[in-house]
């Protein structure tokens, strides 16, 4: 939806864009250090960080370069040093996480180093130093110094500044040096911790001087003077705060440099703060904000998204529950929150921006409908919105319900209802994300049939093709945008749900993007008509089979994002369209490399949902070109690190069980599933959870790997019956790389079974279904299909007995492996070969062609595999 369309920018940003600053820093650290040069950071008094500083942190130390897969990735030139006090005094929750998280992460190595304070001869040197004494002579001072402040070096300054305020501690003009009394220095004490020193000490001066401190504390620990001004009531106040803070710096209480004022020690600055009741101090906070906003904002003097009047609703935010009954000045307030939310949003400072929306409507008040309903509206939207973002979903259904409970027209209710659906799904709670879909969708106009069968689809997906054919590519290009809110926000869901749908309900998918290319041809286009017209090619080529059909319109959809200058979504659309769709005609080698670069594309626009897809699906095709098992595991490994560390865990069990079959043709003894995460004892036990939660697409994945595994050791019953649960469980009701993969190996098994089963008649029409698909395929891409066509055409000619025809056809799958480089193929093609030769009784052939494949096995990382093979 257009932005200039609807004025609701906090709606057009979402978690990608905190994703995209994080992989932005981390590739700016990476640009500026070398092994040859690298840097060090050092972040100090990171207690009071707030929550987005230390996310950032984290992922700079942990996500060096995240869902990486090249060789270099784990080169890190970057050292870290974070200084913090751990007093209870400064907990801070966030920074216990991070510090957690940092700690127990295999990807950065941490020290943890506990600073304790000098020794006695650490603090004699201090002291000697200080007054210019030798060491010898400030020995004894030093013994009781060190006593007092246990060699805190803060300790040891404020506590000679007591010393020479109380004369303990003295310039002899007669001696030329500093005397002391060590006896009286022993009579002093520190127990009561420094801030509370630095308490009396800031008593001690005049209460003006005191009153100033706290004044300028309440900003922080360091503050500009012009922002002092703004906060002043006059120019007669001012001087006067002016003349105080002059003292408190001859007092080196305060400092002053370059128009700025600031304390020596965080300290300091929250002993001058705690001086009065935090009552008292909320009160000063809110007077403080209004000053500053009357004097700037309200003026017309100043941007309501400045530095400046983030400085004001910053301490208007810290006066807590402090707020107004003035009408006058709450709608002012409130639309400001509002505003600086938005920009939080932004500039992804989520909980900031949270905190900025529940400010505002806590101005609003009880009234606030009556007040001003489109205010309330929209700041109940963003809270629900920042919700979200912030992964608080418990508080999500708060803002819902309220909307639903003071409006009356459904399309201001639309957005909470979108972002209680995002919320269900990003929960895990699909079925009921999708349920919900159908309600909205119903409001909005828009009806899906109950129940949908292959009928409906090739019937829908037809007449959606009758009327993209009385469009050129520039007529399509050229339709007006869509004005229409309620079929606008039909579209965005539609977009916004579609990969869930897919995910637990296939069958639906090519009703939702056949919906979508009718709205857009009758209303208009929008950025989501690009996807949706994808989705279109998708369901034309790949289920109609109509492929051609398909790859006419990849170009068009990805034309349609350039005109909407959309080009953030462009590398998500390059992800689905070579994962679903070109893989039909390109190789599949080229379609590993194109997967990697869209991680890396879908990374730099901050969209980590679609980086992890785009991993997923390159593990995927790295299967089928036969890539290094080393390699896979590998991925297979740190990806699902990756999907528990980064919260996108939606293709977390497809991963593991790749992941499981890499391990077992490998020989690894690892368990994939505790590796990613997942609480499951076995496969069996996945299968059966997958299964009832009713995830097809999981299921589905399971039981490809299972039959691939078993395909190659030669299991040839148990992937019988893993194919014969599949039937009985599940329908192809969708088409992906799956397919292709399955299809290949349930063929091969299905002859198999035959030639066992010769009275038994569904394997091989099973068999045969499986011929039929290669054909269609290897039309279009040779390269991807053909040997596999020849191996499956072997195995249906061994079945009828036709066996120096099957021979031929074994040779020339084997020659295609190798030319087109499936190198595991090849390996399978020579095992197969090896035993046609075993049962015709031909040792010699048998030995020939089964250590050729052992060789392309050892070749392909098959090491477990091929002590298998060795073992029988």
């Amino acid at each position: 939806c257009d932005e200039d369309d609807y004025d609701d920018y906090d709606f057009l940003v979402s978690r990608s864009t905190k994703n995209r600053l994080h992989y932005l820093f981390q590739k700016l650290t990476q640009a500026i250090s070398s092994p040859e040069a690298p840097i060090m950071l050092f972040l100090d008094d990171l207690q009071w960080a707030d929550k987005e500083s230390l996310d950032l942190l984290t992922s700079l130390v942990i996500d060096v370069d995240p869902l990486s897969i090249e060789e270099d990735a784990d080169q890190r030139c970057v050292c870290f040093v974070l200084a913090y006090r751990n007093s209870e005094d400064c907990e801070n929750p966030d920074l216990v996480y991070c510090v957690s998280a940092l700690e127990g992460s295999d990807a950065a190595r941490t020290t943890h180093i506990q600073l304790e304070g000098m020794d006695i001869e650490g603090t004699n040197a201090m002291l000697a130093n200080a007054l210019k004494l030798p060491i010898r002579l400030t020995r004894p001072l030093s013994e009781v110094v060190h006593q007092k402040t246990l060699g805190n070096p803060l300790f040891v300054k404020v506590f000679l500044t007591m010393l020479c305020e109380e004369n303990c501690l003295s310039y002899s003009l007669n001696e030329r040096r500093w005397m002391w009394s060590i006896d009286d220095i022993r009579q002093k004490s520190m127990d009561k911790g420094l801030a509370l020193v630095l308490s009396e000490k800031l008593l001690r001066m005049h209460c003006d001087v005191q009153e100033a401190l706290t004044f300028v504390s309440c900003f922080g620990k360091r503050v500009q003077r012009d922002v002092l001004s703004m906060a002043s009531r006059d120019a007669e106040e001012l001087s006067q705060l002016m003349a105080c803070l002059e003292t408190a710096v001859e007092e080196n209480i305060l400092e002053e440099d370059n128009g700025y004022y600031s304390f020596p020690h965080d300290l300091i600055q929250q002993a001058a703060y705690e001086r009065v009741p935090k009552e008292v101090a909320f009160s000063y906070h809110f007077n403080i904000g209004l000053r500053i906003l009357k004097n700037s904002v309200f003026k017309g003097q100043t941007d309501p998204i400045s530095l400046v009047s983030f400085v004001a609703l910053d301490q208007i935010l810290a006066a807590k529950s402090v707020t107004v009954s003035e009408p006058a000045l709450r709608v002012p307030l409130a639309a400001l929150f509002l505003r600086a939310g938005r920009y939080s949003l932004g500039v992804a400072a989520f909980p900031s921006a949270l905190s900025y929306f529940e400010r505002g409507l806590s101005f609003m008040g009880d009234d606030g409908w009556e007040l001003n309903f489109e205010l309330s509206l929209r700041l109940h939207e963003s809270a629900c919105h920042a919700c979200y973002l912030t992964a608080l979903p418990d508080r999500v259904p708060t803002y819902v319900d309220e909307v639903i409970s003071h409006t009356e027209n459904f399309m201001d209710q639309v957005k909470c209802h979108h972002m209680a659906m995002r919320t269900l799904a990003s929960t895990g709670k699909i079925k009921k994300a999708i349920y919900k879909f159908f309600e909205v969708m119903k409001e909005l106009g828009e009806e899906f049939p109950d129940k949908v069968d292959p009928s409906l689809i090739f019937s829908t997906l037809t007449s959606t093709k009758d009327d993209l054919s009385k469009y050129s590519t520039e007529d399509l290009l050229n339709s007006p945008k869509m004005t229409d809110k309620r079929k606008q926000w039909a579209i965005i869901l539609m977009g916004s749900m579609s990969p869930y749908i897919f995910m637990v309900t296939p069958m639906l998918s090519p009703m939702i993007s056949a919906r979508i290319v009718f709205l857009s041809l009758r209303y208009g286009l929008t950025t989501e008509s690009a996807f949706g017209l994808f989705m279109y090619s998708y369901g034309i080529g790949c289920l109609l089979q109509d492929i051609d059909e398909g790859h006419r319109w990849i170009r068009t959809s990805r034309l349609m994002l350039e005109r909407f200058n959309a080009t953030s979504q462009y590398p998500k659309l390059k992800c689905v369209q070579y994962a679903f769709l070109i893989y039909l005609k390109e190789p599949f080698q080229s379609i590993t490399s194109v997967l990697l670069d869209c991680r890396q594309e879908t990374m730099m626009v901050g969209d980590i949902e679609y980086a992890i897809f785009s991993s997923t699906w390159r593990g995927q095709f790295a299967v089928l070109t036969g890539e290094h098992l080393s390699q896979v595991e590998k991925e297979c490994d740190s990806l699902s690190k990756d999907m528990i560390r980064l919260k996108q865990t939606q293709s977390i069990l497809d991963n593991a069980s790749m992941h499981s079959m890499a391990l077992q043709l490998i020989g690894s003894s690892k368990d994939p599933f505790a590796l990613s995460g997942v609480s499951f004892k076995d496969e069996d036990e996945v299968l059966e959870f997958v299964e009832k939660s009713g995830n097809k697409a999981h299921a589905i994945s399971i039981y490809t790997y299972r039959v691939v595994t078993a395909c190659f050791f030669q299991r040839y019953e148990d992937a019988a019956e893993m194919i014969e649960k599949y039937h009985s469980k599940l329908t192809k009701e969708d088409f992906r790389i799956h397919t292709v993969i399955y299809t290949f190996y349930e063929g091969l098994i299905a002859f198999r079974t035959a030639r066992a089963q010769p009275h038994v008649e569904k394997w091989s029409k099973i068999g045969g279904r499986a011929i039929r698909s290669y054909q269609t395929w290897a039309k279009h891409s040779e390269w991807n299909f053909e040997n596999k066509l020849l191996l499956l055409e072997a195995e249906w000619l061994l079945t009828k007995g036709e066996y120096d025809s099957a021979e031929k056809k074994y040779v020339a799958s084997m020659e295609s492996a190798h030319r087109h480089k499936f190198v595991h193929e090849e390996g399978l093609a020579m095992a197969l070969m090896a035993h046609y030769f075993k049962s015709r009784g031909d040792a010699g052939k048998e030995k020939e062609y089964l250590d050729g494949a052992i060789a392309c096995y050892e070749k392909w990382g098959a090491f477990g595999l091929v002590s298998h093979i060795r073992g029988n």
